[in-house]
């Protein structure tokens, strides 16, 4: 387009950004921001949540804040996409004060906050482990009138998963169903790492979990299969998913 003379718009340049986020390179990202910059041309707030997703895949969430704030001082109003992109960075990090922080802001900024939202936040206290704070936010999503996925259960349950609490977990997933959401393969491998995490191992409940959800139909994925395998032993967990498959 340069070399034919052709002017460059925010859309062009939004496009270019957008396609070295979704390959998580950073220094092409910000090399394609920066020209426009210097070109005179106002990124709009879908060329920052370009900017910032890049860095949230490219594993840089302090780049990502960065980003966000320089989006709010040139004056471009943030959205739930920016914040959503902010937040999932944060998340990938384990940064539970960031993320929290984050959605802090969204709130004051008057931008609606989601499920999807929610569950970014919920899956970085997942990474850190942190138990008390996962729950915290969870009932601040309940308190907001935002109702809750099988994902944002999953990323709730995660870190009780990983301290082999397997009480809370299962009486998370009883929640769950009076809720009418159905397991999933994420909520079930939440499951069966509980069981595996466990002192003493339930290798008998993770089976029943395993048959049960098969007989849901639900999906299993490489990481259903491992968790299964740490609760119940290789041999076991092969032995069940061949005769739950046929």
């Amino acid at each position: 387009m340069e070399e034919r003379g052709i002017e460059a718009r925010v859309t062009t340049y939004t496009a270019v950004i957008d396609a070295c986020a979704k390959s998580g390179d950073i220094q092409r990202a910000e090399q394609w921001m920066e020209k426009m910059l210097a070109s005179d041309i106002e990124p709009n707030v879908v060329s920052y949540s370009a900017m910032i997703d890049a860095c949230a895949k490219g594993g840089d969430p302090e780049k990502a804040e960065l980003w966000h704030t320089r989006m709010i001082l040139k004056g471009v109003q943030p959205n739930s996409h920016s914040f959503s992109a902010v937040i999932n960075a944060c998340a990938k990090a384990g940064n539970v004060e960031a993320a929290v922080h984050w959605l802090e802001q969204m709130e004051s900024n008057g931008v609606p906050v989601d499920v999807v939202v929610f569950s970014g936040v919920l899956d970085a206290c997942a990474k850190a482990g942190d138990c008390d704070k996962s729950k915290l936010v969870f009932q601040q999503m309940r308190m907001m009138g935002v109702r809750p996925n099988v994902v944002s259960y999953a990323a709730l349950a995660r870190p009780f998963a990983h301290k082999g609490n397997w009480q809370e977990v299962e009486a998370m997933a009883e929640q769950m169903k009076s809720e009418g959401l159905e397991m999933n393969e994420y909520f079930l491998y939440t499951l069966l790492l509980a069981y595996a995490s466990s002192t003493p191992r339930q290798a008998e409940r993770a089976e029943q979990a395993f048959r049960d959800a098969r007989s849901m139909r639900v999906e299993v994925n490489k990481h259903v299969t491992t968790a299964l395998a740490r609760a119940v032993g290789r041999a076991k967990a092969s032995l069940l998913v061949q005769d739950l498959s046929s």
